[in-house]
């Protein structure tokens, strides 16, 4: 969660709609660490169904033996909407609801919601890491900032910039057997790049020409 313009509590009737508390959806593949859909805004019904709608399009069709796995938090919203946009038999939906107090994790629950899940584990600790990743490196998603961001559309920028650099720059590393590692990006890892992007094309590129947005 960021702020947008000011503090929720010191929005006023007469301010615009996205004053205050501005919350971004994000999702990425486990395996290849790959973004694959981000979406901003207040804590509604409406943002989650943009960013589910933007996730689906950005995803190959799943079939039944072909099931796409989602693991998400405990917010509610995913629930209904992921029954809307996907066939139960070409899915399955697994969360992890958890009890905060402070700083400090009091329960943790871990549910199936619909589909088969036997034998995968439900975890959402990667999307979390990447979280905190961009909490590190975009100024007005750090905790207690004085940042705020001026407009939705600068604030969605500065998202927008730091998925192209984590799915095309930034290099992981991959294990292949037990000594050799591999580095490649995670567009690489899922074939829809064949290099390791430098800031230089990112600035002379022509983004619908390569089909990276």
């Amino acid at each position: 969660m960021v702020i947008y313009q000011k503090k929720e509590k010191n929005v006023k009737p007469t301010d615009p709609s996205e004053c205050g508390d501005c919350w971004t959806y994000t999702s990425l593949k486990r395996r290849s660490g790959l973004f694959i859909s981000s979406s901003s805004g207040k804590r509604i019904e409406d943002t989650c169904k943009v960013f589910l709608n933007k996730q689906f399009k950005a995803m190959d069709l799943p079939f039944p033996n072909k099931k796409t796995l989602f693991y998400t938090d405990g917010n509610f919203q995913y629930e209904s909407i992921l029954k809307e946009i996907y066939s139960e038999s070409c899915a399955a939906y697994g969360r992890i609801i958890k009890s905060i107090k402070g700083n400090s994790v009091l329960d943790k629950r871990i549910e199936t919601v619909f589909g088969d899940l036997k034998g995968h584990r439900i975890s959402t600790s990667v999307v979390e890491g990447y979280n905190n990743k961009m909490r590190q490196r975009i100024t007005p998603f750090c905790r207690k900032t004085a940042a705020f961001s001026k407009s939705l559309k600068s604030h969605i920028s500065k998202i927008n910039v730091f998925i192209f650099a984590n799915n095309f720059i930034e290099k992981k590393k991959e294990w292949i057997g037990l000594k050799n590692i591999k580095e490649r990006t995670p567009a690489m890892i899922e074939g829809i790049a064949t290099h390791v992007w430098t800031w230089k094309e990112f600035l002379q590129c022509n983004a619908s020409k390569h089909n990276i947005i």
